[in-house]
């Protein structure tokens, strides 16, 4: 065995250890939820049933369901809007109404005896998608939980598509790494009835080895992990004898699109004599071999094209 080899052996050895469990977002949902702490913010809505009473006043009780205007309609007044008010602020509501002349210094009371069906839909990375009612007024992370929580593969985004009240479609993006793992309460956005929650699959961010190693192809970055390049050459199963490791390329593209080409000695990298460098998504590393001369540039030049054909590995 060569002393490249055996050095490429150790590499693999050390990275064949099975990765740290990524920790479980869901384990942050379940603590955060309101499912079973309910604060009594409830808002009224077309559907709802509610008792309205006024302390020391029998004449004046009603039973009334609000219309699909969201209006109530009582003896003695006009209608009232009742949508979107919590049962307190509709007390007030009333209250005003009554007060003066019809009766003075009212107490009113208002109990909701049944609260409407309310669909909201949970829709993509999530274990349980589908249509769930509700009778709260809940925030996206009690939608989440009710759908069984986030799958592996949940991107870091869930979006929030709703109908504004002149008919127009409203769409809000909550950044969930933000509320999960920074705890920034300010992004758990309520949601309403008729809401379509949306939780996109997280895009796989990819690297790329070509030239003389055992499995050139295309390697997915596990999230939030840093791989550098000798993990990456370990899953690419280690040079070919062929390989020169001191000759490798790598192309990134900067921020400007703009392509780079930088000399890489990773031999250098295996001894502990240069930096064990963090590979970025999209990088491409290239290790030439004993062609390199005739076939080297070419392949460089047509990388766009070389890229397509490669396999996609799971490391």
């Amino acid at each position: 065995m060569s002393r490249k080899t055996a050095l490429f052996t150790t590499v693999i050895l050390l990275w064949s250890v099975p990765l740290l469990a990524q920790e479980d977002p869901n384990a942050r949902i379940k603590p955060l939820s309101t499912l079973a702490k309910t604060d009594g913010e409830y808002r009224l809505g077309p559907g709802d049933l509610v008792e309205i009473g006024v302390f020391g006043v029998e004449d004046f009780r009603h039973t009334v369901r609000i219309s699909a205007s969201g209006l109530i309609k009582l003896s003695l007044l006009d209608p009232i809007m009742a949508s979107g008010l919590t049962a307190a602020e509709l007390e007030a509501r009333v209250a005003s109404a009554l007060q003066g002349e019809i009766i003075k210094d009212p107490q009113v009371s208002v109990f909701v005896k049944e609260y409407r069906s309310q669909p909201v839909f949970v829709l993509g990375s999530v274990r349980t998608p589908g249509q769930y009612q509700i009778s709260l007024e809940l925030k996206i992370i009690d939608a989440i939980s009710m759908a069984g929580g986030l799958l592996p593969n949940a991107g870091r985004e869930a979006v929030i598509r709703r109908q504004t009240g002149d008919g127009r479609e409203e769409q809000i993006t909550v950044n969930l790494q933000q509320l999960l793992e920074k705890g920034d309460f300010s992004v758990n956005e309520r949601i309403r009835g008729g809401d379509v929650i949306n939780i996109p699959e997280r895009v796989a961010e990819t690297v790329y080895i070509l030239g003389e190693v055992n499995r050139a192809g295309a390697f997915a970055i596990p999230p939030k992990q840093d791989i550098r390049v000798s993990q990456l050459f370990a899953w690419a199963g280690g040079p070919m004898k062929s390989a020169k490791l001191s000759r490798g390329i790598l192309v990134r593209y900067n921020d400007k699109g703009e392509r780079e080409e930088v000399p890489v000695d990773f031999t250098a990298i295996i001894k502990g004599k240069k930096e064990d460098f963090v590979v970025r998504a999209d990088d491409i590393v290239f290790v030439p071999g004993s062609k390199w001369k005739d076939l080297g540039m070419t392949i460089l030049n047509g990388i766009p094209g070389t890229l397509a054909t490669l396999p996609y590995r799971i490391p």
